[in-house]
C-alpha cells in the first residue's frame, strides 16, 4: 500500500514519534465500551446529508462525519480520524487519532482533545497502536469489529457514487468528484470494510 501510494515510511514513523510525545497516558481500555453494543459508524461519503436520525447504542465518527453530527447535536463517544477532516472537537468524545506522514503539520489539533488513543501505520510503540485499516472509516469499523461490537450499522459510507463527501475535508461546500487517488482509496476501504464484517476478529 505504501509503495502503491508512494507513502514515506520515514515520514509516518516521524509523524507517530510526534504524536507518541502529545500523549501523556494510554487510554485504550476506554475502547471497550464499544463491547455487546450496537454501532453506528459513519463516514463523512456523499449520502452523510441524508443522516437525520441514529438510533444504535454507540456513535463512532470517522474524522469529517463528527462536524456533520455535532452541527445536528449529536455527540459521537468515539472518533476516529488523520485530523485532515475534523474540525469539531466535543470535549466528550474518546479519539483515535492516526498518525502518517501526511498529516504532521495537523498535529496540533490533539491539543484540542481531552482523551486520545495513538494509531498509526509503524510498528507499535510507546503509547501508539497497530489497529489496521486504511481510512478513518475502514478503521473505524475494524475498531467497532475488534472490540467486539454486538451490530455495527454503517452511515455515510458511500463506496461507489464517484464522489467525495462535503464533509470530507472542512473547506469543502459540496460533494465533489473523486480523483485518482480518493477513487482508489475508496475502493481498498471498501474491500477492507466488506472482508472485516464478514468474519470474527
Amino acid at each position: 500500500m505504501r509503495a502503491y501510494f508512494g507513502y514515506s515510511y520515514k515520514d509516518d514513523y516521524y509523524s507517530a514519534l510526534l504524536l507518541n510525545m502529545k500523549i501523556k497516558n494510554d487510554f485504550v481500555e476506554k475502547l471497550n465500551i464499544i463491547r455487546d453494543k450496537r454501532v453506528a459508524v459513519v463516514g463523512a461519503g456523499p449520502n452523510l446529508l441524508s443522516v437525520n436520525e441514529i438510533n444504535e447504542d454507540l456513535v463512532i465518527s470517522a474524522d469529517g462525519a463528527t462536524n456533520y453530527l455535532y452541527e445536528r447535536g449529536i455527540i459521537p463517544d468515539i472518533i476516529v480520524t488523520d485530523l485532515d477532516g475534523i474540525s469539531s472537537f466535543p470535549k466528550e468524545s474518546i479519539y483515535v487519532v492516526h498518525a502518517h506522514g501526511d498529516n504532521i503539520s495537523k498535529l496540533y489539533k490533539v491539543d484540542n482533545m481531552k482523551i486520545v488513543i495513538g494509531s498509526a501505520q509503524v510498528f507499535p510503540f510507546g503509547n501508539i497502536h497497530l489497529f489496521g485499516g486504511f481510512t478513518d472509516g475502514d478503521r473505524a469499523v475494524i475498531l467497532a469489529k475488534l472490540f467486539k461490537a454486538k451490530e455495527i450499522v454503517l452511515y455515510g459510507m458511500d463506496f461507489d457514487s464517484g464522489y467525495v463527501g462535503k464533509y470530507s475535508k472542512p473547506y469543502y461546500e459540496q460533494n465533489l468528484p473523486a480523483n485518482w487517488i480518493k477513487r482508489n482509496k475508496l475502493k481498498i476501504a471498501k474491500q477492507i470494510i466488506e472482508q472485516v464484517l464478514s468474519k470474527d476478529l
